[in-house]
């Protein structure tokens, strides 16, 4: 074939192949583009679906719909959708596999990413992985608006339409509407954020950040270029308020554990302007004038980490507390940490404390700790010194000096301390000189002396504490104390408010361990005044006792006045009460004899427990009291100093046995009781008789110009283990009251709550507590009331007992707006489910407003506005709950049905609420309305023309 022929051939068939190649490339592209992402992504563990990729000749790719997802066993979950990325691809780099960049130009529309920490035993991208998506950096970026999410435990980061662009050959710019950090620590927010960007190789840098006022990034760049080596960088340089901080950060996660490097610096920053910035509402001032910072190492392993801190603040104040100067150095290298110092200066006071210490290799070092100390302390004025530890300072004042070693290997301790102080107050209680030393050993702490001195009063200790074993202790402490009000503010609460004044001495020994203690002690009291809740005359006290694992004995018990004394042995164990040859005389008379064995446990009343809870089951009770006739205000005068109540009482009884089976009797005489300024007396007698269990009492009560009320009384008797059976033991009781002139009830009772009234009624209970059956009536005429929950000012009503049930056969109430009544029915065949039926005969409507109530704390009586608008009528009220507790509900049975105040359907209804426990008065209350009470204007008679003459 001729030469002219052959290259008119193979022209065309060049010609040929190119137009092929222009017409498959598109899909080849395309194709391959979709595959190979599919390949890198299934290399990673990572799902990614594509909706379309367009890759027309010549011109960039379209990659639409795109969206990434980790595994669900992956270390972080990650969840990565674009609507659409525009990529131009190097394709000379690509298939001759030169060294430049992949992708030329990238721009991202409608990114949205979030990233979160999954704490799983997952890895991350592989190394391969990492060194594609190096080499997938473009020369040029530009993300649209985009919103980023970043998750690491508490601590979220979020970062709303954020725009970025970056460029190889010109500056870019970065723009942020929103970008919040939050964590348990901290939580800000910095808005509209502008600022430039420079991309030079794999270095991207953003700057002339304004977060906020005062704080402004100069430059933040992130070094991208050991991206392959699983390595990145990030640098910044910020003023930030009134000072500049600089820091340089990497992090290596090659390994299995990350590998931090942070290198920091801060100089004149302002905490003023810092807590007014992040929005602290306590106000802090000073300056960190200086601050250097390093750290190596994987921070969630900081034992084997590297780091260094100093830092300088200058004029610090918080709150109440100020400082002239505070630094800090500490450094942390193979186990061991170093305090190289923390010196405070504040005025006239001085701190310093140094020392280093080893962390533990295992659990067990723990227990054996090495570390050294040196403390050193002058301090001129303790009050202001105890102000930058949260106290008031007013209840601190002197001068204290402190100086000590100390150290520790193997468990063996050496060192010392020395403390002196001299006009000190230390919780306002005044200190005239403090001197103490402690001797550390090598298996026990020696208190050589502790030495307190106020005037003449004083107080001294000494003792040893064992380091090594069971932390075994002995000591001995003796004060004189010329009057205990002195030091009421070093007192626990409960005593300072009971213990007024006196004078005391003490002598204590005592020895023991963490779970075992033993000691005596010797208390001398002289003009004690206390207030249990009365204030009592001023009493001398004479205390000797001993104590030991679970048992308080006082071989002495000596209190008395010069008109009063009480002597006995008492023993305090952890499930008994006991006193013996218990006597106490009133005005040289004997007054009291006895002997009691109470099996209750004081410590668990400590605890919170109730009485019948305390009580031990296994043991007998033995109670053998006297008490001759008493002149109360005779007796009330010896206590108190003055004639708080009046007229005479004896008891006489002697119970024994077990809780569940009482023997015994007991009879009391009560006359003419009464109470300073109330004129109301009452006179009582009973007698009780206790066989196997089975209580029977006779009594009879008679209160000043009324009936006497008699009451007769049989039932078993349960306190130990067969407590719960009481409820369902039989029971008989008779109580008749034929009138009770309720304004003559002594205020103990009535809580003045009786202005006039009779109350009569007569009663006999059978069968069981919890399921009783009575039959009688109770009625109340002319009631006249004050300070009543309902707020009632008069009541009169009858209810008649008819076995299981009961009938209010009326009841009327009267405010000083409404006048109520009401009938009803009682059902309590079952005390635990009391159910009362109450129904009006003059209608009830229901006022309370609709809305959500948890509870009610009362009822309100209302009158019920006179005005269009229809309020559901009530038919009855239902109230239920157990007698024996508080949980009790009330149900409105309401009907809307044309009565007289106007109807809005014929549906019924119903609302239910629960009473408060212990209800406060601002709380909500069900109201409700009743007809007005009339009111009658006065008759004006006509005036008589007068006569004229």
């Amino acid at each position: 074939m001729p030469l002219k022929n052959r290259l008119l051939l193979a022209s065309l068939l060049i010609l040929l192949v190119s137009l092929l190649a222009i017409w498959f490339a598109p899909f080849a592209v395309s194709h391959s583009l979709r595959l190979w992402i599919w390949w890198k992504a299934r290399e990673q563990k990572l799902t990614v679906k594509i909706d379309q990729i367009d890759a027309p000749f010549l011109r960039p790719v379209v990659v639409r719909g795109f969206r990434m997802t980790s595994a669900p066993d992956a270390a972080f979950h990650i969840d990565v959708s674009a609507a659409q990325a525009t990529v131009n691809l190097n394709l000379k780099a690509i298939l001759m596999r030169l060294g430049g960049r992949a992708i030329r130009t990238l721009s991202v529309e409608g990114l949205h990413a979030q990233l979160r920490r999954n704490y799983a035993t997952g890895t991350t991208l592989t190394e391969s992985g990492w060194a594609t998506l190096q080499k997938l950096l473009p020369d040029s970026l530009n993300l649209g608006p985009f919103d980023l999410r970043v998750e690491d435990g508490p601590t979220v980061i979020l970062l709303r339409s954020v725009s970025l662009s970056a460029s190889q050959i010109e500056a870019g710019r970065f723009s942020a509407d929103e970008v919040t950090i939050a964590s348990p620590w901290f939580r800000q927010t910095f808005s509209q954020l502008r600022g430039a960007t420079n991309w030079q190789e794999t270095r991207l840098t953003l700057g002339g950040l304004s977060l906020t006022r005062g704080l402004d990034v100069q430059s933040l760049t992130s070094d991208f270029s050991h991206l392959g080596n699983q390595r990145v960088g990030l640098e910044f340089d910020a003023d930030a308020f009134g000072g500049k901080i600089r820091a340089s950060i990497s992090n290596e996660w090659r390994s299995r554990r990350s590998n931090w490097n942070v290198v920091g610096s801060a100089t004149d920053i302002s905490l003023a302007q810092t807590s007014e910035a992040l929005g602290f509402t306590d106000r802090v001032g000073g300056l960190v004038r200086a601050c250097k910072f390093t750290f190596r190492g994987n921070p969630r392993n900081p034992m084997r980490a590297t780091a260094w801190l100093w830092t300088e603040l200058t004029g610090l104040t918080w709150r109440e507390r100020a400082a002239d100067v505070i630094m800090l150095g500490a450094a942390l290298y193979n186990r061991q940490i170093e305090l190289q110092q923390l010196y405070v200066k504040q005025n006239t006071n001085q701190f310093t404390l140094s020392g280093e210490a080893s962390f533990p290799t295992n659990s067990s070092d723990w227990l054996r700790p090495d570390f050294r100390g040196d403390i050193s302390a002058s301090i001129g004025n303790l009050g202001d010194f105890a102000s930058l530890f949260g106290a008031d300072p007013g209840d601190f004042a002197g001068e204290i000096a402190i100086d000590g070693t100390m150290n520790a290997r193997d468990r063996k301790i050496g060192g010392h301390l020395a403390v002196n102080g001299a006009a000190l107050k230390i919780f306002k209680t005044s200190i005239d000189t403090l001197s103490a030393k402690l001797n550390l050993k090598a298996t026990e702490i020696e208190v050589e002396r502790v030495e307190l001195k106020r005037q003449s009063d004083f107080a001294h200790a000494q003792g040893t504490v064992d380091t090594v074993t069971d932390h075994h202790y002995a000591g001995t402490l003796s004060a004189a104390l010329a009057n205990i009000a002195d030091y009421a503010q070093a007192l626990p609460a409960s005593w300072r408010d009971a213990l007024r004044e006196g004078a005391i001495t003490l002598d204590w020994s005592g020895n023991g361990n963490a779970n075992s203690h033993s000691g005596a002690f010797h208390i001398n009291g002289r003009g004690i005044r206390v207030t249990l809740p009365n204030e009592l005359a001023p009493f001398d006290a004479q205390l000797d006792g001993a104590y030991s694992p679970g048992n308080l004995f006082f071989r002495q018990l000596h209190l008395a006045n010069e008109h009063a004394s009480l002597t006995g042995f008492a023993t305090v164990a952890f499930k008994y009460l006991q006193l013996q040859a218990l006597a106490f005389n009133l005005n040289g008379k004997p007054t009291l004899r006895g002997n009691f064995f109470l099996p209750l446990s004081v410590w668990k009343i400590f605890q919170g427990s109730s009485l019948l809870d305390a009580l031990d089951a296994e043991q007998k009770l033995d109670l053998d009291l006297g008490v001759e006739p008493t002149d109360l205000a005779e007796l009330s005068a010896a206590l108190t100093g003055n004639a708080a109540m009046s007229g005479t009482f004896g008891a006489r009884l002697s119970i024994f046995g077990g809780l569940d089976a009482l023997q015994g009797w007991s009879e009391m005489h009560l006359r003419d009781f009464a109470v300073a300024n109330d004129p109301a007396r009452l006179s009582s007698d009973a007698q009780t008789r206790f066989v196997s269990g089975m209580m029977t009492t006779k009594a009879g009560f008679l209160f000043r110009a009324s009936d006497p009320i008699s009451l007769d009384l049989s039932s078993q008797i349960y306190l130990g283990q067969e407590r719960s059976r009481a409820a369902l033991e039989p029971i008989s009781a008779n109580i008749d009251f034929p009138a009770i002139f309720l304004v003559q009830l002594p205020r103990y009772l009535s809580h003045d709550f009786f202005r006039d009234g009779i109350l009569s009624g007569k009663m006999s209970i059978s069968e069981t507590l919890r399921h009783p059956k009575i039959s009688g009536d109770l009625q109340l005429i002319n009631g006249k009331l004050t300070g009543t929950p309902l707020d009632a000012t008069a009541a009169s009503g009858r209810l008649v007992f008819n076995g299981k049930t009961a009938s209010l056969d009326f009841a009327n109430i009267n405010t000083r707006d409404v006048d109520l009544s009401v009938r009803g029915e009682i059902d309590f065949s079952d005390l635990e489910a009391v159910a009362i039926e109450v129904s009006g005969i003059q209608p009830i409507v229901d006022l309370t407003p609709r809305t959500e109530m948890d509870c009610i704390a009362g009822i309100n009586l209302m009158s019920a506005p006179q005005t269009e608008v229809a309020f559901p009528m009530i038919d009855r009220l239902d109230f239920s709950g157990s007698a024996f507790r508080s949980d009790w509900t009330v149900t409105l049975r309401e009907n809307i049905n044309g009565r007289s105040f106007g109807a809005l359907d014929k549906s019924d209804a119903t609302r239910t609420f629960q009473f408060c426990r212990g209800a406060q008065p601002d709380e909500e209350m069900l109201v409700l309305g009743c007809e007005p009470r009339p009111h009658f204007s006065p008759i004006v008679r006509p005036q008589k023309p007068a006569k004229h003459r």
